[in-house]
């Protein structure tokens, strides 16, 4: 009976034994095939460029994104963009100004000077004031960069004011054209009437849904000369989500690239 019952135990321990061998074998071989399921599935959805959760696009909502500053970024961006290597203020290069008003849209490839634009009046017949060496009427390129604070819609505006004597009867035409991350949010054209005898104006208004960071700027400023022309400036407003209403843009909210 001893001999009995400890071969009955031996072979019940081997029974065992082989079970759980089996068992850890066909649990490797499940995981070995959900393994080889997943990488097909990657290699597929690779291959129909379907994007993870992490880059999905920021324009789902109908926002236009930040250059490549999220998170921490952002933040260092908004409170300390000099030191990451910009500058207050915008560059503004200028050109000379269009001869006729179809020729507004065209930006000339050739430039007569530049200088650090901080927001406020740009006089686009006296940048001698700004250094520039020319006497002419001038156009203005803006580059740089829009540093956004709050998320929601900002506004940039376009305003051009003009004076001139009486002897005026062809009204100057004007263009505002903007673009944010090389994408363009509006151009828009008028006409300030004439004589301006006393201070005449004309405003273009853009708007785009922004999230805090900084955003590539370009702005195209142009009008063609009226006769007997005294002022001509341009100005860039701004009113953001915290904003009552339009306001002068100031050098803390345009940087660019030292």
């Amino acid at each position: 009976m001893g001999r009995l019952a400890l071969g009955i135990a031996i072979a019940a321990l081997s029974f065992v034994e082989g079970s759980g061998f089996a068992l850890a074998q066909d649990q490797q071989a499940n995981q070995q095939q959900l393994d080889r399921i997943e990488q097909k599935l990657d290699r597929i959805i690779e291959h129909l460029g379907i994007p993870g959760q992490d880059g999905a696009s920021a324009k789902s909502n109908g926002s236009l994104p930040a250059t490549g500053n999220d998170g921490a970024k952002k933040q260092a961006s908004s409170e300390a963009g000099a030191s990451q290597g910009y500058q207050r203020g915008a560059l503004a290069i200028a050109r000379v100004a269009p001869a006729k008003k179809d020729d507004l849209p065209e930006i000339p490839a050739d430039s007569v000077g530049s200088f650090v634009y901080i927001g406020g009046a740009i006089p686009l017949n006296e940048l001698s004031r700004k250094g520039v060496l020319y006497t002419g009427l001038t156009s203005v390129e803006l580059q740089g960069w829009l540093k956004v604070a709050e998320p929601g819609r900002t506004q940039l505006a376009v305003e051009y004011r003009a004076t001139t004597g009486s002897n005026v009867f062809v009204n100057a035409g004007c263009i505002a054209s903007l673009w944010l991350e090389d994408r363009s949010i509006g151009s828009q054209h008028g006409e300030i009437p004439m004589p301006a005898r006393e201070q005449k104006t004309v405003s273009f208004i853009f708007g785009a849904d922004l999230h805090p960071g900084l955003y590539k700027l370009r702005a195209w400023l142009a009008c063609t000369e009226p006769r007997d022309l005294h002022v001509l400036n341009a100005q860039l407003l701004i009113k953001t989500p915290a904003d009552m209403n339009l306001r002068m843009i100031d050098s803390g909210e345009l940087l660019h690239q030292g």
